[in-house]
């Protein structure tokens, strides 16, 4: 089970697709606790510069085989967040189901249930390589 969540803390470039337009975002998994993942998610800056929407998410893995995990924001305990957009373009209330198709690629589905006329997002996120992660090198 630990193998799973320990492949996903990093930054991933997401968007979603649907009949409404593409939505993207950045999805930052900051920390894993056994099958639970914890993180922020927020509007991508290169595609969106005069507003900035985030909220924090939290996830568990799933038993289903299709799918791996689901995500949701995390909305308790007094966490800041910003939510100044429609609600059928963030995640408030609904849930996203994804899994690895390859290593650092997510993809899925996402739930709407606070417009129930709205149609399920595909979702799709790629792992960015930061330079935490080896790319620089320090000399000694």
């Amino acid at each position: 089970m630990q193998q799973k969540t320990a492949a996903l803390p990093g930054t991933y470039c997401i968007s979603f697709k649907s009949s409404l337009g593409t939505l993207r975002y950045m999805l930052h998994i900051d920390s894993t606790s056994g099958m639970f993942f914890y993180g922020k998610m927020e509007s991508d800056p290169r595609y969106i510069t005069k507003r900035r929407d985030f909220c924090y998410i939290k996830g568990i893995m799933t038993p289903g085989k299709r799918y791996d995990f689901i995500m949701k924001p995390d909305l308790q305990n007094g966490l800041p967040y910003e939510l100044p957009c429609s609600p059928y373009e963030w995640l408030l209330n609904n849930k996203v189901y994804f899994s690895f198709r390859e290593e650092g690629i997510i993809s899925g589905y996402m739930v709407v249930r606070n417009e129930f006329s709205t149609p399920n997002f595909s979702f799709s996120g790629m792992k960015q390589a930061l330079p935490q992660d080896g790319y620089l090198t320090k000399k000694d």
